[in-house]
């Protein structure tokens, strides 16, 4: 079997080391637990879907003792953008940087993988979600939802038959309370088979977030310390169909 697996949140910090246990005990010695986790249930062979705030590094210089630490895990990677993700800058730019270390990126689009479709948009709160807060320089939910409509439609495009699609997401597509968003409405539309999210890190985030299937999308969040440190095994295919 090919296997995918889908984490968020792994806010490497190799380049310059920062006390994560700041943000509480579940944090103490996180990449060694993610790595021992990580090898041990996914093969050379799998993917794996990093959803955003991959980094905590604001460089191409900082990032590099991430990206190398992460190539040397298990796995096809593709990764994502998250709001901490400084260094990632444009796409072009991040593309650049991960691809010649054997990373995909994707920000409003999509991939075939394995007879697998992945697309992918990071999002943003939505005007109805108490932590939003409008800036009128920088549309960054209008701008987030036009990538995610992009990133649907490149998916449907690339779908041979009924091959699965994997929406993956960094911010949640409902409400940090769990409501409806444009967002949600517009994979309802699509109807991808499944719709994978992080950014959430607090117990009272967790019990407010929507997971399971909903108007037809099934929902999972996939934050490393929602997850304690372990790659949720999210999709599998028989690996004879690729041979």
């Amino acid at each position: 079997m090919i296997r995918f697996w889908a984490i968020a949140d792994t806010h490497l910090s190799f380049g310059k080391a920062r006390d994560m246990t700041r943000f509480g005990e579940k944090w103490r010695d996180h990449t060694d637990r993610l790595a021992v986790a990580w090898q041990a249930v996914v093969a050379p062979h799998d993917v794996v879907m990093l959803l955003g705030d991959i980094s905590w590094a604001s460089s191409v210089k900082g990032v590099m003792p991430d990206l190398e630490w992460l190539s040397q895990l298990n796995g096809t990677k593709i990764l994502l953008r998250g709001n901490h993700d400084h260094w990632w800058g444009s796409l072009e730019k991040a593309r650049r940087i991960a691809e010649p270390l054997g990373f995909h990126l994707l920000e409003g689009d999509a991939l075939s993988l394995h007879g697998v479709i992945i697309c992918g948009a990071m999002g943003h709160w939505a005007p109805n979600d108490p932590f939003f807060e409008p800036n009128p320089r920088k549309d960054r939910f209008g701008r987030e939802l036009a990538r995610l409509e992009a990133a649907l439609q490149h998916a449907q495009a690339l779908r041979q038959a009924d091959e699965p699609i994997l929406l993956i997401m960094h911010y949640p597509p409902f409400t940090s309370d769990g409501q409806p968003t444009a967002y949600t409405a517009l994979i309802a539309r699509y109807q991808p088979t499944m719709c994978l999210y992080g950014h959430l890190h607090h117990d009272r985030e967790w019990l407010l977030a929507k997971q399971g299937l909903y108007e037809g999308v099934r929902y999972d969040l996939v934050a490393a310390d929602f997850l304690q440190m372990t790659p949720r095994l999210v999709w599998q295919v028989p690996a004879t169909r690729f041979k």
